[in-house]
Order: C-alpha cells, then sequence, then structure tokens
C-alpha cells in the first residue's frame, strides 16, 4: 500500500465492524531494517548476542532519524489517519515497548485487557486510535499484542450505561479490574501474529493487552496514538453513534 492507496470500503467496513484493521506488508522492509540498526545502536545490544540484551520493557530515550521515518509520521500511516479523522485526528507519537524472551516460562493467554487514555489522572480525553507494529516477525506465544475483537461495541454499550465513568472513575468500583470491559467482549482474546511491516489499527475502545514472548528473538512493538483535535468539545461525551467524531 503506496502514500496514494486509501482504505477500500471494504477495509473500513472491517474496521467499523471489528474495531481493528490489519494491513500486510504496509511498511517498506527499507524503513524497519533501519529501525532495527538505529534500536540496537541505542541499546549499545545486538540481537545476535542474547547476554548484551536488556530488559527494559519500555525503550527509554529512542527516536528515529529522520523523524520523517517515525511509525505514525510515514506518508501511508498519515494517509490512513486522514481518511479515518479527515484532519481532525492528530499525534502519531508513541513509543517501542519490548517483550524479551523468557523461553523457560510457561504461555498463557493473558485473561483480561485494557483500554488506553487513562493515567494517573483519569481520563485524557479525545483519544482516538491507535496503531501496532513490529520491528521483527512475531510467532504464536512471541509476546503478541493481544487484542479483543468487536470490544469496542461492549466498550461503547458500557459508557452508554454508566457515562459518568468516561472519567477513570470505573476504577473505584467494587471489585475493580480492567476485566469490566474485556469481560464484556463478544468474542475472546486474539494474538496479533504478523510480519516485520504489517501494521494493525484499532479503535480507541478495542480491549488490548500485552502477552509473554517464550520465543527466541524479543518482539519489539511500535505504537502510536492519535487524538481528536478539540478534545474539550467531546471529552466527557458518549455519543449514540460510535463514529460521530470519524470521517467514516
Amino acid at each position: 500500500m503506496s502514500a496514494s492507496h486509501h482504505l477500500t470500503d471494504k477495509q473500513i467496513s472491517s474496521f467499523k465492524e471489528n474495531g481493528y484493521l490489519i494491513i500486510e506488508k504496509f511498511i517498506e522492509e527499507e524503513i524497519v531494517q533501519s529501525w532495527r540498526d538505529q534500536l540496537w545502536n541505542h541499546l549499545g545490544s545486538d540481537l545476535e548476542d542474547r547476554q548484551s540484551w536488556p530488559n527494559d520493557y519500555v525503550i527509554e530515550g529512542f527516536s528515529v532519524s529522520p523523524p520523517e521515518h517515525t511509525f505514525g509520521s510515514l506518508p501511508q500511516v498519515n494517509t490512513v489517519i486522514e481518511q479515518l479523522g479527515d484532519g481532525m485526528f492528530n499525534g502519531g507519537g508513541g513509543q517501542i515497548l519490548a517483550q524479551w524472551p523468557k523461553p523457560d516460562q510457561e504461555w498463557g493467554m493473558p485473561g483480561s485487557g485494557h483500554i488506553d487514555g487513562y493515567g494517573p489522572n483519569g481520563w485524557s480525553g479525545g483519544f482516538m486510535l491507535g496503531a501496532t507494529t513490529y520491528l521483527y516477525d512475531v510467532e504464536p506465544q512471541g509476546g503478541a499484542f493481544i487484542y479483543w475483537p468487536k470490544s469496542h461495541f461492549s466498550t461503547h454499550e458500557y459508557f452508554r450505561e454508566f457515562p459518568e465513568q468516561i472519567d477513570g472513575s470505573f476504577n473505584q468500583i467494587e471489585d475493580w479490574g480492567w476485566h469490566i470491559f474485556s469481560d464484556r467482549s463478544p468474542e475472546g482474546p486474539t494474538q496479533y501474529i504478523a510480519k516485520a511491516g504489517s501494521v494493525v489499527f484499532w479503535h480507541c475502545f478495542l480491549c488490548h493487552t500485552g502477552s509473554g514472548n517464550i520465543r527466541n528473538i524479543p518482539r519489539f512493538g511500535l505504537f502510536a496514538r492519535w487524538s481528536y483535535k478539540e478534545k474539550e468539545k467531546m471529552r466527557y461525551e458518549i455519543p449514540e453513534d460510535l463514529w460521530k467524531y470519524w470521517a467514516i
């Protein structure tokens, strides 16, 4: 998919129905290889030298050069964001999250997933969608991004039922846990098994989480997120139409 290619009607329908859209071979191999080289250089480490690997989940202080090669700034990514938001979504910043191999551990599917946009101070407001890509191919049980298909609908229904909780006060209810969202999902969790350079775009209400890696190579996930430009207008609104602030 080049920068001149827009999402098809079928792809948009799939995104709306499932809460996510996977596009394979979305990022050029040269860009992905550049990311790898820059990351290992930043870490002072090497893929072939296990003893040199750190164990940090968040890769701090890393930025891509040139800046326009940052995941969320790539032209093909911006083409999708423009199509989904018609100029009203901004952002694209993100980070690399690593799942380092722990082959001696037993792997299990996570029991619950969370939704983004909530920090220590509650709801930051305006978060619309995220995207995830990998620096290396990810196999089953290899630290995949986990998502609950169609859970954007059940999360929306939850907030329609309890609109006052959009500010994050759901974490004060009895027996609080993120499972209050993922337990409602119409479908169970799925591993995002993908080749390096493939991308999954996901709706802000889609339940998701990380998972353990019992394979042989690290899982490096690049994440980018976009918010609504005029978030103060709709920060605590739970529209009846899930797509009110979208262009689709």
